[in-house]
């Protein structure tokens, strides 16, 4: 998992409670405009999903309850909990700081938008 787990933990730590759809919306631009390339991404329907993105939460959720879903939203069961990011971690925490501040308080559609503009190149 290493990365993965990386960016997953990283941003729902910033993101504090959030849907399945968004924690992938937001995963997605970090994962891009981090020039990260940690997780395949698919478009079904114009949702984007990877399967990396869910195995690791499924994963994390199951084994030791890291993270804890609670209806329609995830969290982190244990906000001490050390994803081992390493030395890529400043890079990962840098590109979230920039998506989040410029791409986290837009609304579903709208984040809709952006992530369909990077995903066909010409954002």
């Amino acid at each position: 998992m290493g990365l993965i787990e990386c960016i997953i933990i990283s941003t729902l730590k910033k993101l504090g409670r959030t849907s399945l759809d968004r924690l992938a919306k937001i995963v997605f631009l970090v994962d891009r405009f981090g020039d990260l390339q940690a997780l395949n991404w698919d478009r079904i329907d114009l949702v984007i999903t990877s399967p990396d993105l869910i195995g690791t939460v499924e994963q994390l959720t199951r084994n030791g309850g890291v993270i804890k879903n609670i209806g329609d939203f995830l969290t982190l069961a244990n906000n001490d909990y050390d994803p081992g990011c390493g030395w890529i971690g400043n890079t990962v925490e840098s590109t979230i700081n920039y998506v989040l501040e410029k791409y986290g308080q837009l609304s579903d559609g709208e984040l809709d938008d952006i992530v369909e503009s990077v995903y066909e190149g010409v954002y």
